[in-house]
């Protein structure tokens, strides 16, 4: 049986006591139905997962620190752009993309993007997505957490380029190249880290696709059916991760380092 997973935002140590929050008590009491002296895991985002038992203390409950291991990383790196979708699509393909393995997801707005905000609400938006991030690490056994950067412009994040790394831009239009071709082009063949870009509902404007191949990126297709843009984002990477990472690997995800 799996045992439940709790993110504590700090840095532990073997042997280390830590008083459970009120929130964290409550979910631990509540939620998952836990009692003193009930083992579970903890991870802290950094790599690393502990082995843990509850236990009482004077300031209510407590997490006793006992045993650890790293897990190892996925074998390829993917960091998702994504063109800001309509209402909360954009959670949904933070969680995904989540339990997808995906490293970082930088958030954008493209020229046929329709959610505009004041600019004081991007904090806001971007702490809530990040708490998305905590807890679909949580739930699907990750012990590292997504960075959710700031919202940028499309600009911004051809400038960002990585050299080393194969750069992609989904696009509808795209009818020379699919993106498994590109994937496994020889020349692409140890590649271990990828910038894909996924444009917003509407798709992507052709100079914007003119503006990504000027800055190095690849366009490719996803195949014959338009697909929706959370489809299309958590597509997209689950190929990449079929093609090149851990996806329909060993069960589990592969071993634990000691």
């Amino acid at each position: 049986m799996r045992l439940p997973r709790l993110y504590l935002p700090h840095p532990i140590e073997m042997g280390d006591v830590c008083i459970a929050t009120a929130e964290q008590a409550r979910y631990l009491k509540t939620v998952l139905r836990m009692r003193v002296g009930e083992p579970l895991r903890v991870f802290t985002g950094t790599g690393w997962e502990y082995d843990a038992v509850i236990r009482q203390a004077a300031e209510g409950l407590a997490l006793e620190i006992n045993d650890r291991r790293a897990v190892m990383a996925d074998t390829i790196e993917i960091t998702l752009c994504q063109a800001i979708p309509k209402t909360d699509k954009m959670e949904a393909i933070i969680r995904h993309a989540t339990e997808l393995g995906v490293g970082r997801i930088i958030p954008f707005l493209a020229e046929r993007s329709i959610p505009r905000w004041p600019a004081e609400k991007s904090p806001q938006k971007r702490e809530r997505w990040q708490k998305i991030a905590v807890e679909a690490s949580r739930q699907c056994g990750r012990t590292d957490i997504p960075e959710i950067g700031g919202i940028v412009s499309l600009a911004e994040v051809l400038h960002s380029t990585h050299p080393e790394w194969l750069n992609l831009i989904c696009w509808e239009e795209e009818s020379a190249k699919g993106i498994r071709e590109v994937l496994r082009d020889p020349k692409n063949e140890g590649t271990g880290g990828f910038l894909l870009v996924v444009g917003p509902e509407g798709g992507f404007d052709k100079k914007e696709i003119d503006q990504a191949l000027d800055a190095g990126f690849l366009s490719v297709s996803m195949g014959k059916r338009v697909l929706r843009v959370d489809t299309a984002a958590v597509a997209a990477i689950a190929i990449l991760q079929y093609e090149k990472g851990t996806l329909g690997g060993p069960a589990g995800g592969g071993p634990h380092e000691g």
